[in-house]
């Protein structure tokens, strides 16, 4: 759980005496009612729901509400009290009986809401309002009034229940007034994809202060799983019931909550403070059993007995080495070419989930490129899954606003104003998603050339690289996309910054990465040294450029085109250098004492030093250069790259599959073994991993449409109308 802040603080409210009861089989007496409620409070449990104001012929479990809420305040003054409330009435004698909270119920369901209350969801948001109004009137020492939108994940009644009408009926209840509004998993089917999608819109609507509670049962198991991404989400309020009890009677199929026993130990194993003494709490579940003799109890927690490694509100663990440090990031990319896909290719190799969007049907051109374009989508696109999508088409639209309304990260590197003719801009999906990190890779920054195309080639030539790099009148372009490559290594940066701001505030934004912005940060340096010197530096390629050191130049070898750079450039290396060399006179001469008259004897020293250097194979030149600790390299080529002894040693080559090349030749057969670059940087786990070789077109689309929510026949018709793209076959190379 990467982004969840540790040891907070958690409140879990036990529901159990009303929600938990309402299925039993057997009334509980008010006695044993007091009794299991005297036995939880004391295991630290400070919020309790214990009584439901219906109808007793409705439900005669509820018929003592009156009689237990005002023994309950009694006994426990500490402990705060609510009570639900279906309609005024029923709040009007919660409060009269010493409730501290009222819980309206407002079904996101309208099928549930009828069966439930009786009334039209429009109605009983008008009855929520109508509870509001009542109890400002009361002054000082109001209830709080709560509305619990129940269903929010799905009805067995209704089916799904669209998230756009949750987050309506979440701005409904704010206008109508209520104090809180909480969300409930009414039948336990949620999942923690859904819950984190749907939590954090219905959050950013009231705002996190109003946020209520997470209601959740346990249906399916998923419980648990959903409370870890309501924590990721900011939620710091969980319902639970000791021993699993509860469901809706409204609702079949519906069952037990969350069992707070269970609840407990995730929360402090997880870090997360609750103030309840789990050992206590699971032994007042003998209190339950005594008044509710034939009712089945669940709870792992209790069955398997308290692990001797549990600790209570347990510190921040230690980062596993194994662990990736943005493992549970979820980032979707909207990219080609290289600035792009380098953003979400550092953000994917640092354990990130990354769905690359690509235009259905072929996918991304960058497949296609071809001459020193070719290598470029396998080289940026590992660890990533591939989503080929028909974006014109609004059922592919809102499957991918869909999955932008989940994401922790947006990537996307098109021209101004492409994303925002999608309905895909931040302004559009930061109002789904407030929490979005957006990521935007330009060629400038907002200013006055913000709107000009740009090209590696371009801001090389308008920033100066290029005239820093080539001869004098030959301006020349470094041998890399070296712009694109850092401007969206500077766009993960941004990213990370501002995922990390996030935990503060709970708010994304829009970052953004400019590439002719990143090459004024390679031509820095010259640009203080044409301030500092009044004039123009002369460029690497001139040949007679100023150097500050004796040697700092490309050397033959003895082999023809075998060439080495040897550099000296303190004192001391010029000391060691001639001795080994047999320099001697060269070594003694007063007129290169100090670093200085040997930068301006260079003329005299160079010639000497490559009559020396030519006599020697370019083996033996190197091995003496590395026996004196002096920087020498041999001027290598790519392809001899693939074979670097330290590259393949230190895993520095990825195994990365070059099928995503498209345009490839195809009468040359690839090296099978061919490794390329990972990150050149090393964590506390190692390296950085190749997890996933770069996706085939549309090699994911029906496990990301099934992460969505679409069923197997919504994706089969939306595959056969080509909204999505049909996935690519697996090359006969690699199977």
């Amino acid at each position: 759980m990467s982004s969840v802040v540790q040891t907070a603080k958690v409140v879990v409210r036990e529901v159990g005496p009303r929600d938990g009861l309402q299925m039993a089989k057997a009334v509980m007496s008010t006695g044993d009612k007091l009794g299991w409620i005297a036995a939880m409070a004391a295991s630290g449990l400070r919020q309790m729901e214990v009584a439901s104001f219906v109808p007793p012929a409705a439900m005669p479990q509820m018929a003592d509400a009156p009689q237990l809420v005002a023994a309950v305040r009694a006994a426990h003054p500490g402990l705060h009290v609510v009570a639900l409330a279906p309609n005024l009435r029923g709040a009007q004698n919660a409060a009269a009986a010493g409730a501290q909270s009222i819980l309206l119920p407002v079904s996101a369901s309208e099928a549930h809401s009828r069966a439930n209350v009786r009334r039209s969801r429009a109605e009983q948001v008008a009855e929520v309002a109508r509870v509001v109004e009542w109890a400002r009137g009361l002054g000082e020492g109001a209830p709080r009034i709560e509305a619990g939108i129940s269903t929010a994940f799905g009805c067995s009644l209704q089916g799904q229940v669209p998230a756009d009408d949750v987050l309506r009926l979440a701005a409904e209840l704010a206008t109508a007034g209520a104090d809180v509004i909480a969300l409930a998993d009414t039948l336990g089917y949620a999942t923690p994809s859904q819950v984190r999608q749907l939590v954090r819109t219905v959050r950013a609507e009231v705002g996190p202060a109003r946020f209520g509670n997470l209601h959740l049962h346990d249906t399916l198991g998923m419980a648990m799983a959903n409370t870890l991404a309501a924590l990721e989400e900011g939620v710091r309020g969980f319902d639970a019931a000791l021993g699993g009890l509860g469901g809706c009677p409204f609702a079949p199929g519906s069952v037990g909550n969350a069992a707070t026993e269970d609840l407990v130990y995730l929360l402090e194993s997880e870090g997360f403070a609750t103030g309840i003494d789990l050992g206590a709490l699971i032994a007042a579940r003998e209190a339950l059993r005594q008044g509710l003799p034939e009712e089945k109890l669940h709870g792992r927690v209790a069955a398997a007995g308290i692990p001797r490694t549990f600790r209570a509100t347990l510190p921040a663990p230690a980062i596993r080495p194994s662990a990736a440090p943005l493992a549970g990031i979820r980032v979707i990319e909207f990219s080609h070419m290289v600035m792009g896909p380098s953003c979400g290719m550092v953000l994917a190799d640092l354990g990130a989930e990354v769905i690359k969007i690509e235009p259905a049907p072929a996918g991304d051109n960058t497949r296609r490129l071809t001459g020193p374009a070719l290598g470029f989508f396998p080289t940026f696109n590992r660890n990533k899954r591939s989503l080929c999508v028909d974006l014109k088409r609004p059922e592919g639209l809102a499957l991918v606003r869909s999955l932008a309304a989940g994401a922790d990260v947006l990537v996307e590197n098109f021209r101004p104003g492409a994303m925002d003719k999608l309905g895909l801009g931040h302004a559009a999906l930061a109002e789904i998603n407030p929490r979005l990190v957006y990521a935007s890779c330009k060629g400038f920054l907002p200013g006055p050339y913000e709107h000009r195309a740009a090209l590696d080639e371009v801001v090389q030539m308008m920033g100066g690289l290029a005239y820093m790099t080539g001869p004098p009148g030959r301006p020349l372009r470094a041998g890399s996309s070296v712009n694109d490559i850092m401007g969206g290594m500077f766009a993960a940066i941004a990213v990370m910054a501002t995922l990390r701001q996030r935990e503060v505030t709970g708010q994304g934004g829009l970052v953004q990465s400019g590439l002719f912005e990143t090459n004024m940060v390679l031509t820095a340096q010259h640009m203080a040294r044409a301030a500092l010197e009044g004039k123009e530096p002369e460029p690497f390629g001139d040949p007679d450029m100023r150097k500050p050191w004796p040697l700092y130049d490309i050397f033959d070898s003895a082999e023809p085109g075998a060439q080495v750079f040897v550099g000296v450039v303190t004192e001391t290396q010029w000391r060691g250098f001639c001795e080994a060399f047999g320099l001697h006179d060269l070594r003694d001469d007063p007129q290169l004492a100090g670093m200085r008259a040997l930068a301006a004897n260079r003329t005299r020293i160079l010639p000497r030093v490559a009559a020396l250097f030519a006599r020697l194979p370019k083996a033996e030149l190197m091995a003496r250069c590395e026996a004196l600790g002096l920087p020498f390299a041999p001027i290598a080529k790519p392809g001899e790259l693939l074979d670097d002894p330290h590259l393949r040693a230190s895993g520095g080559l990825l195994p990365v599959d070059l099928s995503g090349a498209e345009a490839a030749p195809r009468d040359v057969q690839a090296r099978a073994d061919a490794g390329l670059p990972g990150l050149p940087m090393l964590l506390p786990g190692g390296r950085p991993a190749l997890r996933r070789q770069p996706p085939r077109v549309g090699e994911h689309n029906a496990e990301i449409a099934r992460e969505a929510g679409l069923s197997e026949a919504e994706i089969a018709s939306l595959t056969a109308r080509g909204i999505l793209a049909v996935p690519q076959a697996v090359p006969a190379a690699a199977e």
